[in-house]
């Protein structure tokens, strides 16, 4: 059985870290290496992690802690955590969150079966209501997996996964520094596409907690940095498969023009005028073949838009991406 890396960033975790961590301290699988990437966290998760270490003083030789000099944010932390693995497979493991014990025994068994580049996993959502199980999207191959990820139809998340890191280091994928939100998209839609064999499993073995109010996805509605963040992870994945073939060129062209109509519908309800003006504005350039993406039905922009006149014809292009990414970043 050969070694596997579990990744983990810790940022302002200290009500989660000791869950996460005795969830990957006592998996079934004996075979592990585990880095966890200081992101220099401002609470006690460092100081809860290593006293939930001495628990476990079988596992205490695989830990690897990894601290930056100063934050650098959750893209910073995973690269830096693929740095240092010197496992054939990863895992990727937020550390909010948490695995069923047999996870990686489960997901390794599947890989050994099949010889898979990457071996996906069913997981559970906790939110204030309860728990939901969340099944991947059937699909009969790579092929049929890309597609899905690409148009944005799949489960995106690069958790609940084992990766061969021989994509990651082969084809130098990392992600841009400062991409934090909408990265592990940007990630799976690159794995994916050279991957030589994917499949999955049937059993929930991840553990998604929906609680953490200062997670990306809960502070998402009220930071436009973060808004540009997936306007730029979207350029990015499309610029990428620029050159793959027309039928990827398309997909990730209309992708991410969906993406920036989804930042149109967080402006108008956050009533944000300035930046609504300048995503109406790189709309309206040039994109004939995804004006009906822009989404007359949305509320939020019916209700926002009552002063604007606008043409019936919406477009966009990747250079209107950058001229947004310039102007909202002075």
């Amino acid at each position: 059985m050969y070694q596997v890396s579990i990744l983990v960033p810790i940022y302002g975790v200290e009500k989660y870290i000791e869950r996460c961590a005795r969830s990957l301290f006592e998996q079934t699988y004996e075979n592990l290496e585990y880095i966890f990437v200081d992101d220099c966290t401002p609470d006690k998760s460092m100081e809860i992690l290593l006293r939930v270490m001495e628990d476990y003083p079988n596992r205490k030789g695989q830990v690897r802690i990894i601290r930056h000099e100063h934050n650098r944010g959750l893209a910073a932390a995973r690269n830096t955590a693929l740095d240092a693995a010197t496992s054939p497979f990863i895992s990727h493991v937020d550390s909010d969150d948490y695995l069923s014990l047999d996870a990686i025994q489960l997901l390794v068994e599947k890989q050994l079966e099949t010889g898979a580049d990457i071996v996906t996993g069913n997981y559970f959502v906790i939110d204030y209501k309860g728990i939901k199980k969340i099944l991947e999207p059937e699909y009969n191959s790579q092929h049929e997996m890309l597609l899905q990820e690409i148009s944005y139809s799949n489960i995106h998340h690069i958790w609940r996964r084992l990766i061969n890191i021989r994509l990651y280091n082969d084809y130098h994928i990392r992600i841009k520094e400062g991409i934090d939100f909408m990265e592990d998209w940007q990630q799976i839609g690159m794995l994916v596409y050279y991957a030589k064999n994917i499949t999955k499993i049937k059993e929930p073995i991840y553990y998604h907690d929906c609680t953490n109010n200062s997670s990306y996805v809960s502070i998402i509605p009220h930071n436009k940095r973060l808004w540009i963040q997936a306007i730029e992870a979207a350029s990015i994945l499309e610029n990428f498969y620029a050159d793959k073939g027309p039928e990827y060129k398309k997909i990730t062209h209309r992708t991410a023009f969906i993406i920036l109509k989804h930042q149109m519908s967080f402006a108008a309800r956050c009533r944000d005028k300035l930046f609504f003006e300048d995503l109406k504005r790189i709309i309206k350039s040039e994109y004939t073949d995804c004006y009906d993406a822009i989404g007359w039905n949305n509320p939020f922009i019916r209700t926002f838009m009552f002063n604007y006149t606008l043409n019936s014809i919406y477009r966009r292009s990747y250079a209107s991406f950058q001229q947004l990414l310039a102007h909202t970043k002075q």
